[in-house]
């Protein structure tokens, strides 16, 4: 629900778009299935966006980056076409974002995207690693041209919102508030990012930011029967008396890492945005239900 429906317009940019400049290779784990998983990273014809290939299944048709492809897991962005997915694959989309690499294929060797140390600081450092190179097609944007706030639940009583205001500088800019209703080992916090700066800034601001939990839903995870090879050093686990056999690199690294995820998330339209984005309290889910109401309203 939108108190004041936003004005949004696709426009054309004066950035040509980017692909890699040679191939390079992720490797790693799967945070929730355990599963060793390669992604391959390579260049892509201008216009192509991001594609998902699975090479581990036959006759595997490409997953494109899009909010359309998005199925609902919990706790996490999952793309699927078919019978192939792939999973946990908002980190990819953050450093690719990040790294202004706008049409890449990756090629997955099973469908859960390495978790690295629970941040996506090691992929988008491979990607500036293996540099960029311009294409001829410019880079099309969405701009926020009239404000307005996004309600997920359809309701204003719990706080959850995310507030869409037209960009005071001709870029995107991102802000997360993490707050919690009741009390909670996890301090509130914010964290905000200028798409303006460049993705070293990223790569030292927001990339390094890891993904974390109480320890009670560490502990209900593993009931489950996920998340075995996991350990302290892969996620930030905060139990009541504080945080578990790990260190924070920054003071409010919780709210980066949803910032993290939100630029993952709106990664799902294949354009640039120029606007605003304020959330408070939400998540994957609300993400894309927002990209997916954006677009919608888009002339």
């Amino acid at each position: 629900m939108f108190l004041g429906t936003p004005r949004v317009v696709a426009v054309e940019t004066s950035r040509r778009q980017q692909t890699l400049a040679r191939r390079v290779d992720v490797s790693g784990f799967g945070l929730w299935t355990g599963v060793d998983v390669v992604y391959s990273f390579r260049p892509a014809e201008e216009n192509s966006g991001v594609r998902f290939f699975r090479d581990d299944l036959p006759n595997s048709v490409p997953i494109p980056a899009s909010v359309k492809n998005r199925v609902q897991k919990p706790r996490q962005t999952s793309l699927a076409v078919g019978a192939a997915q792939v999973d946990m694959v908002e980190h990819v989309l953050s450093a690719l974002r990040a790294a202004r690499v706008d049409n890449c294929d990756v090629v997955v060797s099973a469908p859960e995207a390495p978790g690295c140390d629970g941040s996506c600081a090691p992929i988008l450092q491979a990607l500036l690693d293996a540099g960029v190179v311009r294409q001829q097609a410019l880079r099309s944007a969405i701009k926020v041209t009239e404000p307005g706030v996004y309600y997920p639940d359809g309701s204003v009583l719990n706080g959850a919102r995310i507030e869409i205001l037209p960009s005071v500088s001709e870029g995107a800019f991102y802000e997360y508030n993490l707050y919690y209703d009741r009390p909670c080992a996890i301090p509130n916090q914010k964290a905000s990012f200028n798409f303006n700066a460049s993705p070293e800034e990223y790569l030292r601001e927001i990339a390094p930011c890891r993904t974390f939990l109480t320890l009670e839903e560490a502990n209900a995870l593993r009931a489950m029967g996920v998340c075995q090879r996991v350990t302290a050093k892969d996620a930030l686990v905060f139990a009541p008396e504080g945080l578990v056999d790990n260190e924070l690199r920054f003071d409010n690294e919780c709210a980066r890492h949803k910032l993290l995820d939100m630029v993952g998330d709106f990664a799902l339209a294949s354009a640039d945005w120029i606007g605003e984005f304020r959330a408070f309290k939400t998540g994957h889910q609300q993400n894309a239900d927002l990209v997916s109401a954006l677009l919608d309203l888009c002339e």
